[in-house]
């Protein structure tokens, strides 16, 4: 499921895990630039994460599992508004 606003949503808000948790995203409601900018860091639907710290910044970092995943676990800090609207499973 594509990370633009255009496809209704499913799963939970990234802001409704706890810090330690993993999830997958599955989709966000987000306008095509800022989403263009996440698959950029590896933060693309089917991505594995753990959550390292949520609020502002809602910090996470991907679980290296597969093609174009950073192999290091890669940390991204993400705006409060914008981890929002990623959902995970």
């Amino acid at each position: 499921m594509p990370l633009t606003a255009s496809h209704q949503l499913e799963g939970k808000s990234l802001l409704a895990m706890t810090a330690g948790s993993q999830g997958q995203v599955v989709g966000a409601g987000l306008e095509e630039k800022d989403a263009a900018m996440l698959r950029a860091m590896g933060l693309r639907p089917s991505a594995m994460l753990r959550v390292c710290r949520v609020g502002e910044p809602t910090i996470v970092e991907l679980v290296p599992d597969g093609p174009g995943v950073c192999r290091s676990g890669c940390r991204i800090g993400l705006a409060k508004s914008l981890a929002a609207r990623i959902r995970v499973k």
